[in-house]
């Protein structure tokens, strides 16, 4: 899926949609490093943030359903790496400028649900009854988590600008301990919850890779 970021974000810098293209390239690598470092440092056995962690730890499990796999994903790179990366392309005299590059990031984002679901509808029968089921409310239901994601992101960048050294490392750490805690709830939202995510994961089949292709070849359903 973040791949279908990137290449989006790749697309619309070479179509001249940013002002500062040579910016928004910067940023978008930064954004993109958080993870691959937290895959590169999980995989030699290394320390990684407690929210990377858990996404990870999720993968040698078979019960999350792979929308579940998806929002662990999204929660540690959204809710943590979104708001590092933010912050550190400005302090807080010079933070507002960053804004333009974060709100494209958070757009694309949300362009992506709806191809996504049906990437994943595609692969997981019962989700895609589940989503035909609940209309539009699932995907509004999504988008205001991503507002809200962004909210927290941003107020994230904002607080991390403001702090230095050992201050600024132990913001970090906390926020990334709050962003655990939201992975736990994904991945375990209680019994009755739980058991319709059993029911939905009996029938997928999809191997990761073929997941993995679906999510790469989404494309924005706006402009």
């Amino acid at each position: 899926m973040y791949l279908a970021v990137t290449n989006t974000m790749r697309q619309r810098a070479a179509d001249g949609r940013f002002g500062d293209q040579a910016r928004i390239e910067r940023f978008v690598t930064s954004f993109a490093a958080h993870y691959l470092d937290a895959v590169e440092a999980w995989r030699v056995g290394g320390a990684c943030a407690d929210s990377w962690s858990a996404a990870f730890r999720a993968t040698g499990r078979w019960r999350p359903i792979i929308l579940q796999h998806l929002l662990l994903g999204m929660n540690a790179h959204i809710n943590l790496d979104l708001g590092v990366t933010a912050a550190a392309f400005g302090d807080g005299a010079s933070l507002d400028a960053v804004r333009v590059d974060f709100d494209a990031v958070n757009d694309v984002l949300g362009e992506l649900v709806d191809g996504c679901q049906g990437a994943l509808g595609s692969v997981s029968p019962w989700f895609r009854l589940a989503d035909r089921a609940g209309g539009s409310g699932d995907e509004t239901l999504i988008r205001f988590s991503l507002v809200v994601a962004r909210r927290h992101a941003w107020s994230v960048a904002n607080r991390l600008s403001a702090l230095e050294g050992v201050e600024r490392t132990r913001e970090i750490a906390a926020v990334d301990a709050a962003t655990a805690v939201v992975a736990n709830a994904v991945e375990h939202p209680g019994f009755g919850p739980s058991t319709m995510l059993l029911a939905v994961r009996a029938r997928e089949r999809a191997e990761p890779a073929e997941v993995m292709r679906l999510l790469r070849s989404v494309r924005p359903a706006s402009p």
